[in-house]
């Protein structure tokens, strides 16, 4: 369920970052960048549902590079989330934060869109919200790589 409203709170705020023409610098990060990891995530999954034992035979040479393949796919995916959803996102969530209250302080949101507001406080909110899904994310990825070792 929190990965389902996740999507859809994010492609809500896609959707009117185009209607609006809001932020579009930190739309890119938000919501191109900080997807990286994702492909890990996904390769790493797709281990899960075929591991390399079930891809090959045990005797099979290609066994080993297929293991390690997995071990480095999971060690990236850990890596690029750090880097990219925690210090990239909190980064960038902060200038957000402070351009969006040099902009709302100075009533200019609605001299360059008007309407659109509410559309920035919508962001602020997510933005919050969702940084707190990123590290309590890492706290689960922290804690599964704590049961590995």
């Amino acid at each position: 369920m929190i990965m389902m409203t996740h999507h859809l709170l994010a492609f809500i705020c896609g959707l009117y970052s185009l209607e609006y023409g809001l932020v579009p610098h930190y739309a890119v990060y938000f919501g191109g960048v900080s997807e990286f990891s994702s492909i890990f995530l996904a390769l790493s999954t797709l281990f899960q549902y075929h591991p390399p034992s079930a891809l090959v035979p045990a005797d099979s040479p290609k066994l080993p590079l297929l293991k390690a393949l997995e071990l480095f796919c999971q060690a990236m995916f850990v890596l690029t989330f750090f880097i990219f959803r925690i210090v990239g996102w909190l980064h960038t969530t902060t200038k957000f934060l402070i351009d969006s209250r040099y902009v709302m302080r100075n009533k200019l949101v609605n001299r360059y869109q008007p309407g659109s507001g509410w559309f920035l406080w919508y962001l602020i909110t997510i933005s919050l919200l969702l940084s707190m899904l990123q590290i309590f994310w890492f706290w689960q990825i922290v804690e599964k790589v704590k049961s590995m070792v």
